[in-house]
């Protein structure tokens, strides 16, 4: 066997199987920069983001490891079909892989789960080598090394991928984290967190923290960010973070000082029971001040929402139209709620036989896009019919997607960062006239 590995991060399908390609993207996952600082050096390796360029199907590496995120699972099944024809040692590994790995018994040698790193590159690597390789790895998590940022350093990726954690403190019940991590989390060393910082300010002046949540442990973030504020890091970023860091003053002095602009906020409802029937423990009455706090520190939100729990109604959509555009959302995120499989929530709907997908492959070809909205409803809601829940949802996006709300949600005093709100809440726009131009050809 030549010492030669083959690493594959696949894109995703459209639901008629046209594969998503382009030339730039937002932001990526870090699973390329991670496995390759993490492979032994004596192994040659060769790098593909399916999305920015194509598999060499005829390559000579005697391994193919395919990483999945998320959806793009589906498309890596095809990859590790067609190189197992081709008599390749295939390795699936990452988030997707644990949740869906009875999908792959038959399409690959092996499946890691957890986050390998160098220690756990070499047994998997040498056991392949060797002819040894076991149909399962079960690794904890290994972050604390810096990571390859060359893998990226030629992609136009607008926010370079940066980590801090991983897993989160909150326990939701429709989390992927939550049902791997149950609640807890794994602080990375900070002096890993500032090299790979610095790699970045190397190829980029922007950076995304990748972590479910970067406020797991206040004081780990506020060393953090005088870390990155004492080695003088210019880098502009965004981050996922929990609504109740609007209360700390604190932290979003040395948040701002340190270079952060937008937070990303799951807020999910403005039903105070919604939130109680899905274990995420925050008070609906104190997100406006919370937010208002966030904003006057300098940093603009993001913020996540959903349509479909329990309480939901018809009349919901509008409920949140108002709470959206009466605070400072700069740039909304709206979808369906979406029971994955692996989640209490899942579980939950299919003890309730209000699943409305039989297979999970019918799940996974369904959210096509990087970063898109989750427009159909897979499962029955308690309040209203799918098709309601669908027409809500898509009604909501389009008055959101109105020019004025545009606009209003992109003001702001400075020019460059007006021009990315603005820029994004094109998309946003985009997005929305795309799902009901589909809708009508339904």
């Amino acid at each position: 066997m030549n010492k030669k590995i083959y690493f594959i991060q696949p894109t995703y399908q459209t639901s008629d199987g046209t594969l998503l390609k382009g030339d730039s993207l937002y932001v990526h996952s870090l699973a390329m920069p991670a496995l390759s600082a993490a492979t032994p050096p004596d192994w040659k390796k060769i790098v593909v983001l399916q999305y920015f360029e194509d598999i060499d199907y005829d390559t000579d590496a005697s391994v193919i490891a395919i990483t999945s995120m998320g959806y793009d699972i589906a498309q890596g099944i095809e990859i590790a079909r067609e190189f197992r024809r081709r008599n390749k040692t295939v390795i699936f590994g990452g988030y997707q892989a644990h949740f869906s790995s009875h999908l792959l018994k038959d399409v690959c040698d092996c499946v890691v789960h957890g986050n390998p790193g160098p220690k756990e590159m070499k047994k998997i690597l040498s056991d392949a080598e060797n002819n040894k390789l076991q149909k399962e790895y079960h690794f904890g998590i290994d972050i604390n090394f810096a990571f390859d940022y060359s893998v990226l350093s030629d992609k136009n990726i607008t926010f370079m991928p940066v980590l801090c954690s991983i897993g989160c403190i909150n326990d939701c019940d429709f989390c992927c984290t939550a049902a791997v991590y149950k609640g807890h989390c794994r602080l990375r060393k900070i002096k890993f967190v500032i090299e790979d910082l610095k790699s970045i300010s190397r190829i980029s002046k922007k950076a995304g923290f990748v972590d479910n949540n970067i406020y797991n442990n206040r004081e780990y973030l506020l060393k953090l960010l005088k870390a990155i504020i004492d080695n003088n890091i210019k880098l502009k970023w965004g981050a996922q973070i929990t609504v109740d860091v609007g209360d700390d003053r604190e932290v979003l002095y040395y948040l701002h000082k340190a270079g952060c602009r937008l937070l990303f906020i799951g807020m999910e409802t403005v039903n105070q029971e919604n939130l109680a029937g899905v274990n995420k423990k925050y008070l609906v009455q104190s997100y406006k001040e919370r937010l208002k706090n966030i904003n006057k520190s300098g940093i603009k939100v993001a913020g996540y929402f959903m349509f479909g729990f329990d309480k939901d109604t018809t009349e919901t959509p509008e409920m949140l139209y108002d709470f959206i555009s009466s605070v400072k959302v700069s740039i909304p995120i709206l979808n369906i709620l979406i029971p994955v499989p692996g989640t209490r929530i899942f579980q939950r709907l299919k003890e309730e036989n209000r699943i409305l997908f039989k297979e999970e492959q019918d799940l996974l070809k369904n959210n096509s896009f990087y970063n898109s909205a989750c427009n159909t409803c897979f499962f029955i809601p308690k309040l209203m019919t799918a098709k309601e829940a669908e027409l809500g949802f898509l009604e909501l996006y389009g008055k959101l997607a109105g020019y004025f709300q545009i606009i209003k949600r992109s003001l702001c005093f400075n020019p460059v960062m007006m021009a990315f709100l603005l820029g994004m809440n094109i998309i946003f726009r985009k997005e929305y006239l795309d799902m009901k131009r589909k809708h009508e050809l339904v």
